[in-house]
């Protein structure tokens, strides 16, 4: 009893807590603003307009956990198995992630949960998004044109411009829509919300769902950042 007792801090100690991380940039010059679609993402989307003819796409990939040596090769493996790959057709920019099921589950809620993914996109205010995420946050700021957004489980997170004109559906199958903006809202069987605003001048369309989780649409306050 007494060797097995003794051995645990030295089993301890051959394990420690590592980040493996990787982070790459791609920069896509557009004469025109088009559209920024990304299909199958996972993790946190953070995207922010500006005013330079070019779109910035930073992915970082990590997974943070307790690792020997043999689990961290395996690991680094398994972070190399998710392919993010960013292509331009056009003015069009499309973020696609591709990833194996994990212990060959395939539900979408439980897809790479062992890995973490952030994608930082900057564009052009006025580019269409266009995006199909599954699993986190999704934060866009500074956008002035159409989008369309649906999260399997998440959140949706506008900033917009206060003086700009939105049409707006929005629904949460389970969870709340809140908005600065005027609306009609709707509470659907106690568990989720809609809103909806059609606007009679020329608006930016926002076509956003969320399956679990919640939907804000704010306003800006103070200039855009640049």
């Amino acid at each position: 009893m007494l060797s097995i007792v003794l051995a645990l801090p030295l089993m301890a100690g051959d394990r420690s807590k590592q980040t493996l991380s990787t982070t790459h940039t791609e920069r896509f010059n557009v004469p025109a603003p088009g559209a920024i679609r990304l299909e199958n993402s996972f993790g946190e989307v953070d995207i922010e307009g500006w005013d330079r003819p070019a779109v910035e796409v930073t992915v970082v990939r990590s997974s943070e956990h307790l690792y020997d040596a043999k689990e961290r090769a395996e690991a680094q493996r398994r972070l190399d198995s998710v392919q993010i790959t960013a292509k331009q057709n056009g003015n069009d920019v499309v973020i696609s992630t591709a990833y194996p099921p994990l212990n060959g589950f395939v539900h979408p809620l439980s897809r790479r949960s062992d890995i973490d993914v952030s994608y930082h996109i900057q564009a052009p205010r006025s580019s269409n998004l266009i995006i199909d995420h599954n699993n986190g946050g999704v934060y866009v700021s500074d956008i002035t044109a159409d989008i369309h957004a649906t999260v399997i489980n998440g959140q949706i997170s506008l900033i917009l411009a206060a003086r700009g004109q939105y049409a707006i559906d929005a629904r949460c199958t389970l969870g709340r829509v809140y908005s600065d903006f005027e609306g009609r809202d709707q509470n659907r069987w106690m568990l989720g919300e809609k809103f909806d605003h059609q606007s009679t001048a020329p608006a930016a369309n926002l076509y956003l769902r969320v399956r679990v989780g919640d939907i804000m649409i704010l306003k800006q306050h103070g200039p855009p950042a640049d």
